[in-house]
């Protein structure tokens, strides 16, 4: 197995901190969430548009 692949794997394993519960959270968890969070506000701005849109069109 590859040292480098070894790596990778502790890395993502690593605690980088806690959530407001005080359980650790890893770096795997910490970028997944991350990404999340960008679909939401992606998701949450296309859904403005939309009521905005819609809003326009009821007048």
């Amino acid at each position: 197995m590859a040292m480098q692949t070894v790596t990778s794997w502790v890395k993502k394993a690593q605690i980088i901190g806690t959530d407001v519960n005080g359980q650790p959270v890893s770096r795997a968890e910490f970028n997944a969430m991350q990404k999340e969070v960008a679909r939401l506000r992606e998701a949450n701005k296309i859904l403005k548009i939309a009521a905005v849109l819609l809003g326009e069109h009821r007048k």
